[in-house]
């Protein structure tokens, strides 16, 4: 990210450019890496941030952005286009968006901070959003935890459908040992079934679960077709 948005600075980002900054980590997959430290924040300019995603739109399908959570901004620097702000990517990143998926984790705590960070999200960005609730379990929040989840962001955020990602630390751990993708090591994940059907919302998709039940219909329908009277 910090080589895109030097070479955002000085005018010579392209689409082949970003292509050799972004390797394949896999067929169709992309990876632009973050800082390496937290220091280096000043690097990233919102106007040449903004140029990196504008050459990632024509790269890429999908650029999917992940950003801390503090949103706050200086008034002081606001109209200073020159001035790195240090909220300045995050802010950058949700003008930019098409849609913001906001993720909290199923404890008090985590909750009472998705409270917070909904309610100022709402005037950062006009983008639909998504909400989602990860390590879903019993034991923070009691018994059938998701229907309490819902509840009490129903309550206190006005949200609609929470997507909720159960508490899968077997399959996480096993992904974060081999550095590998649940769908590679675990791919019967109770937690990537739920990411799966995030990603079916997002892309504006049908569920997989419907999708397996079309084509089995079709291949019957085509087996009875071809099979010998």
């Amino acid at each position: 990210m910090a080589a895109a948005a030097r070479a955002a600075d000085q005018g010579q980002l392209d689409r082949e450019t970003l292509a050799r900054l972004a390797p394949e980590v896999r067929p169709g997959l992309r990876l632009l890496t973050g800082l390496p430290r937290a220091d280096r924040w000043p690097e990233l300019r919102d106007v040449a941030l903004a140029d990196v995603l504008a050459q990632c739109r024509r790269l890429a399908r999908w650029t999917v952005v992940d950003v801390a959570p503090p949103l706050e901004q200086d008034e002081e620097l606001s109209f200073d286009t020159l001035a790195p702000r240090r909220n300045g990517a995050a802010l950058t990143a949700l003008e930019a968006a098409d849609r913001v998926v906001v993720v909290g984790t199923a404890d008090p705590v985590g909750l009472q901070r998705l409270v917070r960070g909904l309610d100022e999200l709402a005037g950062h960005t006009v983008a639909p959003r998504s909400v989602v609730v990860t390590r879903v379990r019993p034991g923070p929040v009691g018994p059938d935890p998701g229907r309490r989840i819902q509840e009490t962001l129903t309550r206190f955020a006005g949200t609609g459908p929470v997507h909720l990602v159960p508490e899968d630390q077997d399959a996480l751990d096993a992904a974060l040992l081999h550095g590998r993708l649940l769908a590679e090591v675990r791919p019967r994940s109770a937690a990537r079934t739920a990411l799966l059907g995030l990603a079916d919302e997002v892309a504006g998709r049908e569920p997989q679960s419907r999708r397996e039940r079309a084509a089995g219909r079709s291949r019957g329908w085509l087996g009875r077709r071809l099979a010998p009277a």
